[in-house]
């Protein structure tokens, strides 16, 4: 899980991306107990210099902090790719030693964030590739996302230094940025399942947020 966090005005608004981690089979009461310490921090990442849109080397920084974000993500996800091919031995807790493959089931962070990860642009989805104007329509089934073909893609398309026109499946069409993807490579992971919601931006700081000031206005508007 992941989240910016604020850090102090006394040195321009610094901000760095926390990593925190846990395992899948805690049950919530002790991973939510702030004591347990079952949600330990795995790394501070930093927020990355952004300069105006305006700024001729505007596009430059942007591909500098991408490849950047890449190389940290790398660093940090490099012991899960041999552990979860080969496994480590783990002490039980019956007393036995199995041999465990961990991986990455989920990624707890807020939408923004998800987008960051996965590549994709902000009105796109980070699970299936709706079209923009189809978002929040249930009966329409569309693809899932797949990782490894933007890949394949877009070397394709670096190679003949064209756009691969091949039905919807361009850049543009699908919502996704010109870029590596955090999460693709890594073994056993699947990149579209990763994205699992995150309560407080979500539901606390969204949904309710949203209702609050709904609900006086549309009261005093019926009487």
């Amino acid at each position: 899980m992941s989240d910016q966090t604020h850090l102090t005005n006394l040195s321009g608004d610094k901000e760095p991306w926390l990593l925190s981690i846990s395992i899948g089979n805690l049950p919530s009461t002790k991973r939510n107990r702030p004591g347990s310490l079952a949600v330990p921090l795995l790394a501070l990442v930093p927020v990355l210099q952004k300069l105006a849109s305006t700024s001729s080397t505007y596009k430059l920084q942007r591909q500098i902090n991408a490849d950047k974000l890449q190389g940290l993500f790398q660093l940090i996800f490099e012991p899960v790719k041999a552990t979860a091919v080969e496994g480590v031995p783990i002490d039980c807790a019956d007393g036995k030693i199995q041999r465990s493959f961990p991986i990455l089931s989920g990624w707890l962070a807020d939408h923004m964030e998800n987008v960051l990860l996965h590549g994709i642009k902000s009105n796109a989805c980070s699970k299936c590739e709706v079209p923009t104007e189809h978002l929040g329509i249930p009966s329409v089934h569309h693809r899932a996302r797949d990782y490894t073909r933007y890949h394949h893609y877009q070397r394709k398309s670096q190679t003949h230094h064209t756009e691969i026109e091949h039905g919807r499946d361009t850049h543009e069409t699908l919502g996704i940025k010109r870029c590596q993807k955090i999460f693709n490579g890594l073994p056993r992971v699947s990149p579209p399942d990763l994205h699992k919601p995150d309560m407080l931006h979500t539901l606390y700081l969204g949904l309710f947020k949203h209702m609050r000031d709904w609900i006086p206005g549309f009261l005093k508007e019926h009487a």
